[in-house]
């Protein structure tokens, strides 16, 4: 989707990205789910698959790599403030579109994501996902394309596999963390740089995940460090710390 010049043509890449024929589950995997959600009388329906199925649009200029996330931060800041001290380019960037960054996730698949938060929609169930692949520990609110809270996600960052902290090593990974949540509205907490594991606690009026890390995996010396906790209550299909 890049021109000769090394454009960007976002049009076509919506485009490729709606085809209603991608499928990342195929009919029969999707009538199975859909059947389990419309079968199950319990409280939640947890579902444990690979990889995110959260919203994770950033802006284009970064997901491309042509700024920095922490220039496009800083830029991001002039704007708020001074927005008329902003040069032309500066503008240009700050005016292209959200893309999502991983396409191997669900959000390769967006047609597919909405007709499995359309099944737990229809049938009004507490659809808590969960997910890995990533590395980093993410915690988001599920919406359809009408911006609808559908369900939620707890993902767990791995035990040792690098994440961020090495993809993007210019970057403060604290900062880097607080600006993702800043930047993607439906995510609600990011922990990029620490290794660890999900605990995840469900009761009949809760569930709640929270994250265990420890500071360092390169050394047998290490610490735990008790990560953030977040939780939905039954019938929410929203985030809140805890």
């Amino acid at each position: 989707y890049f021109d000769s010049t090394g454009g960007f043509d976002a049009a076509g890449f919506a485009a490729a990205l709606g085809d209603t024929s991608r499928s990342l589950l195929g009919t029969e995997q999707h009538d199975w789910l859909a059947g389990q959600l419309a079968a199950s009388t319990a409280t939640w329906q947890v579902l444990g698959q690979q990889v995110l199925m959260a919203r994770m649009d950033i802006p284009a200029p970064v997901a491309l790599q042509a700024i920095g996330f922490s220039d496009y931060a800083a830029l991001l800041a002039k704007a708020q403030v001074a927005p008329e001290t902003l040069t032309a380019e500066e503008a240009a960037i700050l005016a292209q579109p959200a893309i999502p960054y991983n396409l191997d996730a669900w959000d390769g698949y967006p047609v597919d994501r909405e007709r499995v938060l359309g099944a737990a929609r229809s049938l009004n169930r507490n659809l808590v996902v969960l997910a890995g692949d990533t590395h980093n520990a993410w915690a988001s609110e599920l919406r359809d394309a009408n911006g609808d809270a559908v369900a939620v996600e707890f993902a767990t960052a791995s035990v040792s596999s690098p994440g961020l902290e090495e993809v993007l090593p210019g970057e403060d990974p604290a900062a880097l963390a607080a600006g993702l949540v800043q930047l993607i509205e439906p995510l609600k907490y990011a922990e990029t740089s620490l290794r660890g594991f999900l605990e995840l606690t469900v009761s009949p009026n809760e569930c709640r995940g929270t994250w265990h890390f420890i500071d360092t995996v390169k050394t047998r010396d290490y610490a735990l460090v008790t990560g953030s906790a977040l939780k939905t209550t039954a019938g929410a299909a929203r985030l809140e710390p805890v």
